[in-house]
């Protein structure tokens, strides 16, 4: 089971593990401090605290995400797409362009989808599909 991305005319389809790297690529296109601040989703301390712990370090973590979006460091548009969730999202045309600017001039041949595959996903791919000029959905 993984995702499938499309837009109007284009579509793709990784695991859950590629559309990761391509969310932390994404971030890693805003700023070093901003994918610090991102990849801190995949420590220990996110991942397995429970009850009132996980509540303080997600209070801690929003607070920053938010201060990000305020001092405009991350728009509001590439936040809204990093932290929905992996089982199935969308995004408008205004938010997909902002993803495309940020990936504009990575590697067509870096590779999010399955490997094995003829069609294994690539940036080659997410670039069309987002600079289709509508909105983007995953499932």
């Amino acid at each position: 089971m993984g995702i499938t991305i499309d837009s109007k005319r284009y579509s793709c389809d990784m695991g859950y593990g590629g559309f990761g790297r391509f969310r932390n690529m994404v971030s890693e296109k805003v700023n070093d401090e901003f994918y610090k601040h991102y990849l801190e989703l995949s420590s220990a301390d996110a991942m397995f605290s429970f009850g009132s712990n996980r509540k303080k370090y997600f209070e801690k973590y929003d607070a920053k995400t938010k201060e990000f979006v305020e001092k405009n460091i991350v728009s509001e548009e590439v936040a809204n797409f990093l932290y929905q969730s992996d089982c199935g999202g969308k995004i408008d045309r205004k938010q997909a362009k902002q993803i495309y600017e940020l990936i504009k001039e990575c590697d067509d041949n870096i590779s999010f989808g399955y490997a094995g595959r003829s069609d294994c996903a690539k940036m080659a791919d997410m670039k069309k599909i987002f600079s289709d000029k509508t909105k983007v959905e995953w499932s």
